[in-house]
């Protein structure tokens, strides 16, 4: 027996219909509450409930005496549910850098092929603040820009977007170990060293050893948390 769909699910899949048909796009207003309600023959309330859900999903966000619009912010809709995964199914560290170094492995990549010269100039910037900074959580700060520079030029936009959840829920939930890397000048040194080479492969379109040198910053902060280091 087929299943029949709740008011607000009517409201939410011709929503979903007009984004895949392009019908509606980024930036684009809703129509009236009033008029979706009249068009799909369901109450206000319906569509009211609809639009929270597509709110909270990221779909739909508001403007103070404009209406209703398609965001398309995901973000906060991510971080919510990594969040929820990180307490109820016990995500670790491990779990999390797992998946972050599958995917910055493949930003590098795409971003040594796509890079342009701003993109370049940006991440030279960074390298260099980080090398001048004295203080850990300014020079946390630049890493953390660093790598979203780098996920930023891939020109992958999903790849971006779960990147930076993955980084805020790390901040949220391992934030001391954000600090324990940066405990000694000897891991200092390190840190700095790992991403000149990155920055300086990525400047010479050599994605083997700039991979390999990302990879060996992640296994020298494995070391770290892992207290080997």
């Amino acid at each position: 027996m087929k299943k029949t769909k709740k008011a607000y699910e009517i409201v939410i899949d011709s929503i979903k219909e007009q984004i895949m048909n392009q019908e509606l796009v980024l930036g684009q207003g809703l129509p009236p509450e009033r008029e979706i309600s009249e068009k799909l023959g369901v109450s206000r309330n319906s569509v009211r409930e609809a639009l929270k859900i597509l709110t909270v999903m990221g779909v739909v966000s508001s403007r103070q005496g404009a209406g209703n619009y398609i965001s398309g912010n995901f973000k906060g809709y991510m971080v919510d549910a990594l969040s929820m995964m990180f307490m109820l199914d016990k995500l670790d560290y491990d779990q999390i850098n797992q998946i972050r170094i599958g995917l910055e492995m493949q930003a590098y990549a795409l971003a040594v092929k796509n890079a342009e010269t701003k993109d370049i100039i940006e991440l030279q910037e960074y390298v260099n603040a980080l090398d001048q900074s004295t203080d850990n959580d300014e020079k946390t700060m630049y890493d953390k820009k660093i790598h979203y520079a780098i996920a930023k030029a891939s020109g992958n936009v999903l790849i971006v977007n779960i990147l930076d959840a993955l980084s805020e829920v790390m901040d949220i939930f391992i934030f001391e170990m954000r600090r324990e890397i940066l405990r000694t000048e000897k891991r200092k040194g390190m840190l700095q060293e790992a991403h000149k080479q990155i920055v300086e492969y990525l400047l010479k379109r050599d994605v083997v050893n700039g991979q390999k040198a990302l990879m060996k910053h992640f296994e020298m902060i494995d070391n770290i948390i892992h207290k080997e280091l």
